[in-house]
C-alpha cells in the first residue's frame, strides 16, 4: 500500500465585522440588524467569490468543508492542486 506524497500550507482570510452607533443608541436596538444583512446578503458573496476565484485556474479543486465548525461563523474550503504526470 502505498501513500501519495502530500505537501500542505494553511491560507487564513479573516473578516472581523463591527458596527459603530451614535452617542444615544441604547445597545440591541436594532437586533443585530447590521449583521443579520452580513449572513443574509454579504457571506454568501464572500464565499461565491472566493470559490469563484480559486476555480478560476485550471487545476485545482474546491471543497467546502466545515469540519464540525458552524458555516455562518466560517468558511472553509479544502484546495487540491491535482497534479498529474504526463
Amino acid at each position: 500500500m502505498s501513500d501519495d506524497y502530500r505537501e500542505e500550507r494553511t491560507y487564513t482570510i479573516e473578516l472581523r465585522l463591527s458596527a459603530a452607533f451614535p452617542d444615544d443608541y441604547e445597545g440591541e436596538e436594532d437586533g443585530y440588524e447590521w449583521h443579520a444583512r452580513f449572513d443574509r446578503v454579504v457571506r454568501p458573496r464572500v464565499a461565491r467569490a472566493v470559490i469563484e476565484a480559486l476555480m478560476r485556474d485550471p487545476g485545482w479543486k474546491v471543497t467546502p468543508t466545515t469540519r464540525g465548525a458552524s458555516e455562518t461563523e466560517r468558511l472553509e474550503l479544502l484546495v487540491e492542486r491535482v497534479v498529474t504526470r504526463e
